[in-house]
């Protein structure tokens, strides 16, 4: 697992962490039951502390991402249809905010940008 701090972003380090590894189980790069990285071995890795760490994995197990086993770790979860369609509708309400923003700023109405959607919509079926 491959993660990346960024000292000079306003999202905090357990943020960072924390966003990073739930895109990696969203995506599938994570599997249901794989062990994460210990937290000394994280917080290690990342230059951060293990109370950063800490923080991460249980705002994670807090959104049902991960399960943490006293004296054996964090594994990922198996993802409910739930929180896999939470996702996806939050990622879209955050694409209909970017595609009106765009959308206004080329002069294009709502009714354009509606037809653009149901052609693309079309387009995947």
């Amino acid at each position: 697992m491959n993660l990346v701090m960024s000292l000079q972003s306003p999202v905090p380090a357990y943020g960072q962490i924390k966003e990073q590894i739930k895109a990696l189980i969203m995506s599938g790069e994570l599997n249901a039951g794989e062990l994460l990285p210990s937290v000394r071995g994280l917080a290690c890795d990342l230059k951060v502390s293990n109370i950063t760490t800490i923080r991460a994995y249980s705002d994670l197990e807090n959104e049902g991402l991960v399960t943490t086993v006293q004296g054996r770790g964090c594994f990922v979860n198996e993802l409910p249809e739930e929180i896999i369609r939470k996702q996806y509708l939050a990622e879209i309400e955050d694409g209909f905010i970017n595609i009106s923003i765009k959308g206004k700023a080329a002069g294009l109405t709502l009714d354009d940008l509606k037809r653009k959607l149901e052609g693309k919509y079309n387009e995947c079926n």
